[in-house]
């Protein structure tokens, strides 16, 4: 054997090694992930950092299976057991394929339409003195859109200039019923309402709760026919992911001072919703009628909001959704954090991500259930 040989022998070695030392590592950071969030023993935001990467350590076992089968089939075990685990536990929550159910026989069916419209695109109050074509094209999506009731987060409404005076066009296109966050902007000039749900059937009692500004909790009280469901409308405080912002940086010292925000809003974020969450859950268990939770979480399927949520409610789009359901219309652009879940007295017939709908940075929902 000459000396080429050997080196090359000792190099391949060398590599096979620290990928073997690398697999190691990734599947016991994989399988902590796993128990984090299926025992929910630890609840501590670096615990969320962690449980919010189980897609991203999918994709790497994935990696490592394939490299594996390409030089030492039998290594690729390992990696193959833990995403085979996750599938089993979690993979639900991350691709589903239902067909939507017949339309029943009896009972009434409703569609619950939830869109977090941001401000309709127009962020900055001087850009909402007057209209826009952009501005009109998503004022008359939501307006026309056939639901009867709708749910809003960063709703935004004007007296001042018609095309936005949507809660008067609500009120006078067939939505006698609506219930704000902050009702008291609902007649001015700027009024950043927050949350919104408005209804054709009648409301018979309402209220709400501030997290802050924008966020919070609307709940409603609906008749629908001879039964009453209870809508929870909420908004939880933002997940701080602004990857765009540090994709356009072009020298190191601005990434990284993009990077630290990031990270410093992801911990914030973490720890407000897990104090929100609870709040959210009091409201279910203490409703004196079937719930649907709808809106933007701002929260992946893996993490302590869902699973607590999860724990209590069944979710519309694992148990009638298509795809994958993305809903966030902006980088990174692969996450779900727009949820429905539904107490199992309403059965879900169908449910949609409407991704073909740009407007705003996130996508509608609308899910489909049958009062009986």
């Amino acid at each position: 054997m000459t000396i080429r040989m050997r080196v090359g022998q000792l190099i391949a070695f060398f590599f096979r090694s620290l990928l073997w030392s690398i697999n190691l590592v990734l599947a016991a950071y994989t399988c902590l992930a796993y128990w984090l969030l299926h025992s929910l023993q630890i609840e501590h935001w670096v615990a969320g950092m962690i449980m919010i990467t189980i897609p991203v350590v999918w994709v790497l076992n994935l990696i490592i299976v394939f490299l594996w089968l390409t030089t030492r089939p039998w290594r690729s075990w390992l990696s193959g057991v833990t995403l085979l685990i996750g599938i089993l536990l979690f993979g639900y929550r991350t691709f589903v394929w239902h067909q939507p159910a017949e339309k029943p026989t009896q009972g009434t069916s409703v569609k619950v339409f939830s869109y977090n419209v941001q401000a309709f695109g127009e962020e900055e109050a001087w850009e909402r003195n007057k209209s826009s074509p952009r501005v009109r094209r998503i004022l008359s999506y939501v307006f026309h859109y056939d639901a009867p009731i709708k749910c809003f987060q960063e709703f935004y409404n004007s007296t001042k200039v018609p095309d936005y005076d949507l809660v008067g066009r609500f009120q006078r296109g067939g939505y006698p019923y609506s219930a704000f966050l902050h009702p008291e902007m609902a007649q001015t000039a700027n009024g950043d309402i927050g949350i919104a749900i408005f209804s054709i059937y009648p409301i018979v009692d309402s209220g709400r709760e501030s997290f802050g500004t924008h966020n919070g909790l609307v709940w409603a009280n609906i008749k629908i026919g001879n039964d009453t469901i209870r809508i929870i409308n909420v908004h939880l405080h933002s997940m701080g992911i602004r990857v765009g912002k540090v994709l356009k940086q072009k020298q190191m010292k601005g990434v990284q001072h993009e990077t630290r925000g990031v990270l410093s809003a992801l911990r914030t974020g973490f720890i407000d919703r897990n104090a929100e969450v609870r709040i959210v859950e009091e409201y279910i268990r203490t409703s004196p009628y079937p719930v649907i939770v709808t809106g933007d979480h701002n929260d992946t399927p893996y993490s302590v909001v869902y699973e607590r949520l999860h724990r209590l409610l069944p979710n519309t789009y694992e148990e009638a959704g298509r795809g994958f359901g993305f809903s966030y219309n902006r980088l990174p652009g692969f996450i779900r954090i727009d949820h429905q879940f539904h107490d199992p007295k309403l059965p879900v017939l169908n449910f949609e991500t409407i991704n073909y709908i740009r407007y705003s940075d996130h996508y509608p929902i609308v899910g489909t259930y049958l009062v009986k």
